[in-house]
């Protein structure tokens, strides 16, 4: 098959097609045969691939520098692309990675002086080759061609994007179904400059991570961040910029439960509704977090107790260190293991008889056990247990998000019904996924031999 068979895509077409489809196939075959073309003189000339041409291009626009996430977005490739792609060109000196200012775990790129210079020569080599490319039209007839694909272009935004301009990279026809939920009145409720009274909190590419943070001992709860725990996690089904979350705690532990003089002592001196308001606030904290549609990871570092246990078995995975160490000690202090909901969601983690153990006994379940147990989906080093679940969370927001929300909810909902059931409500669900838009992209990107770029809806 010669060269020229690998990018003609009218091959497929014949006469008895319609007029579209075979306007579609020609333009793609343009399309793919320039851009051929170009990533083979970079090759030749510059000894650079396309990919990392683009990146740079989108840095040359950017002086301040752009995100990780941000370069995903604009690329139309996963965070593990980008990555790699920044990693050859910072070998190379092109590009290098900077700390943001008020947060050390994220970065910005730019490129450096030497990458200015390099940039510049192939720029201008790349808009010489388009012109030479482009030369069989002349000045009026790529005028005509230029209106007529911007008429086309802008027919496929999604609706309600006023903007002139589509998302970058987005050359892809798409199918934008009707409705979008996110511009329902009062239906956005982005999270990044919210400013919580009774934790840390701070979204970075669509990734929202919560910390703990009374580390002199070792961040305990008290009445009100339980409920502002609760309220933050019941905002998040309206949250359009948060697609995982990570909640850890400061200091080199967890939380070590209930705050004994704000919470304990306190409790001993409320009579029964006021007991029972306490202890169905707390569980709503925990109906809050298995119905978000986020993900949520645990990143666990030391004491892990009481109703810090809970917050880690509430979250859907769980990251640890070996020196953690995680207690349900209801029982130590003459309560119940059945509290927020214990007996039924940590038996479906680990087992009705280890849960029975544990719920029995309060003894402590060490790092090792935990892992071999599936309370711990890893267990990491303690200097970068944060990063780690940092990191599955971003891979988890740059994924098909409103997939991710769909599986959640039949992972909560399906213990309720039978296997029959099971079976036909996620037939009506994975109905529901495969109307989406992402469902379309990862088609479209699987024709075209791409990484999908997921956008959630």
């Amino acid at each position: 098959m010669s060269a020229r068979d690998h990018t003609d895509m009218e091959v497929r077409a014949h006469s008895g097609h319609h007029a579209s489809l075979r306007l579609w196939l020609r333009l793609l075959s343009a399309t793919t045969g320039i851009e051929d073309t170009i990533r083979q003189r970079l090759r030749e000339q510059f000894g650079i691939t396309l990919p990392r041409f683009d990146l740079m291009a989108q840095l040359e626009r950017e002086p301040q520098g752009l995100s990780m996430g941000e370069l995903s977005r604009r690329m139309m490739v996963t965070g593990g692309n980008v990555t790699t792609i920044v990693d050859q060109l910072e070998r190379e000196q092109l590009v290098q990675r900077q700390p943001q200012p008020g947060d050390r775990r994220a970065f910005a790129v730019h490129l450096t002086p030497a990458g200015r210079v390099a940039f510049a020569a192939m720029a201008s080599a790349h808009e010489t080759w388009v012109v030479e490319l482009l030369a069989p039209l002349n000045p009026g007839q790529q005028e005509q061609l230029h209106q007529l694909l911007g008429t086309l272009k802008y027919s496929q935004a999604p609706v309600g994007n006023s903007s002139d301009t589509a998302p970058p990279g987005d050359t892809m026809s798409q199918r934008y179904l009707p409705g979008q939920p996110h511009q329902l009145p009062r239906h956005n409720t982005a999270m990044a400059d919210y400013q919580p009274e009774h934790f840390l909190l701070s979204v970075t590419g669509g990734v929202a991570t919560v910390s703990l943070n009374r580390p002199e001992r070792k961040n305990p709860l008290s009445f009100d961040s339980y409920a502002e725990l609760r309220d933050f996690f019941r905002a998040l089904p309206y949250a359009p910029d948060v697609h995982a979350v990570v909640i850890t705690g400061a200091g080199g532990n967890f939380c070590s439960g209930g705050d004994v003089h704000e919470i304990i002592g306190p409790l001993t001196k409320l009579d029964m509704p006021g007991l029972l308001a306490f202890t169905r606030m707390t569980g709503d904290l925990v109906k809050a977090m298995r119905a978000c549609p986020q993900p949520i990871i645990a990143a666990i570092d030391g004491v892990c107790a009481g109703a810090g246990a809970i917050l880690a078995m509430a979250s859907d995975m769980r990251l640890g260190t070996e020196r953690s160490k995680t207690y349900f000690l209801f029982n130590k202090v003459g309560l119940a293991g059945c509290d927020m909901g214990a007996c039924a969601l940590l038996p479906r983690i680990i087992g009705q008889g280890r849960a029975s153990e544990l719920l029995f006994t309060g003894r402590g379940l060490g790092a090792l056990e935990a892992e071999r147990w599936g309370f711990y989906n890893r267990v990491c080093e303690a200097d970068s247990v944060l990063a780690d679940a940092q990191t599955l969370a971003a891979q988890l927001a740059n994924g098909p998000t409103f997939a991710n929300g769909m599986t959640k909810k039949m992972l909560q909902q399906e213990w309720n019904m039978g296997v029959d059931e099971a079976i036909e409500a996620e037939a009506q669900a994975q109905a529901i996924c495969m109307a989406t838009n992402d469902f379309h992209r990862a088609y479209h990107a699987f024709v075209a031999k791409q990484t999908p770029v997921f956008e959630g809806d």
